[in-house]
């Protein structure tokens, strides 16, 4: 498979930074937008599984994020505008594949904060997109969200737009890894594969905590989320673990699984790994998990799977 930098410039400055990856003859092209505190390039493995399968694949990085940001920026979307600047990278990256691969059906898959960027392009731009994926992502829970924004926009008045709130680490990532005492490590709650927990411990570009503004800015971002605004004819798929702590254990990825269908999407899927965590791409079944992420990747051969029962 063979591979290109990808290097674009947003409106602002920014460099957008990535890899495409392009098997000889692909049947499709699907774009990553991946999690909070990790990086495009974690996706490897799963990259290269997909160009066995002919799918080209484009991973990049988002604001704050990756070998290419620097040190200071780290964690940061941006000090104005942040959850617009990182919708507007999404959406210069999906115009690069539809430019590249004019012809092949084009998804986009967001797990974790890259869900949520995802939904959020998705609900703006959905006539770019052929199918939409998302993985262990949530319900939008408002009752919750308002007074979290409230607390980090406290926070960072006093503290600065900057500023890593240990407060905000405790109640997030913190909450998330309780859940599994005894803990081996800080990120238990990740995967239930040790070695991949510790890959992501011993990456330098993982595990960061991230600046109120970024919360700030993301909390709200969550909050503009609406399926009734939605392409009522885009596929959407959502998969998850059953004891992912960001899904509520199953709980509100069930619920926003719902919600999507209520809101009359035509096509709208849903799978609860049991037992997987948070990251069910880089699971112990994680081969199992990729098989059902192809089979949600519309090519230019098939239709994309029929809605499944949950």
């Amino acid at each position: 498979m063979n591979q290109h930098p990808l290097n674009l410039t947003a409106a602002d400055g920014h460099q957008i930074t990535g890899t495409l990856f392009q098997p000889e003859v692909p049947r499709a092209c699907l774009i990553i937008s991946h999690g909070m505190a990790e990086h495009g390039n974690r996706y490897g493995e799963l990259v290269r599984w997909l160009g066995q399968h002919q799918i080209a694949v484009i991973s990049y990085h988002h604001r704050g994020h990756g070998p290419d940001c620097e040190p200071d920026d780290l964690g940061h979307y941006a000090d104005s505008q942040g959850w617009a600047k990182v919708v507007g990278d999404l959406e210069l990256v999906v115009a690069h594949a539809r430019a590249t691969f004019p012809e092949l059906p084009l998804s986009l898959l967001g797990h974790s904060m890259g869900s949520f960027i995802a939904q959020s392009y998705a609900q703006q731009h959905g006539a770019a997109l052929d199918a939409l994926i998302l993985s262990a992502s949530n319900r939008i829970n408002k009752a919750e969200l308002l007074p979290s924004r409230s607390l980090i926009g406290l926070i960072k008045r006093v503290c600065g737009k900057r500023h890593q709130s240990k407060l905000i680490a405790k109640l997030t990532f913190g909450k998330f890894n309780r859940m599994f005492r005894p803990n081996r490590t800080e990120c238990d709650w990740l995967s239930r594969d040790e070695r991949q927990v510790d890959q992501y411990l011993a990456d330098p570009l993982c595990g960061f905590e991230c600046s109120t503004g970024l919360w700030h800015d993301f909390l709200g971002g969550m909050l503009t989320i609406n399926p009734m605004r939605w392409r009522k004819d885009l596929p959407v798929h959502l998969f998850s673990g059953s004891e992912d702590p960001v899904g509520e254990m199953g709980k509100g990825i069930r619920q926003h699984f719902q919600a999507i269908r209520e809101a009359g999407i035509q096509k709208v899927t849903f799978r609860l790994f049991d037992g997987g965590r948070h990251e069910m791409l880089n699971e112990l079944n994680a081969e199992d998990v990729w098989q059902h992420l192809l089979q949600c990747i519309p090519t230019a051969q098939s239709a994309c799977a029929e809605p499944l029962s949950a």
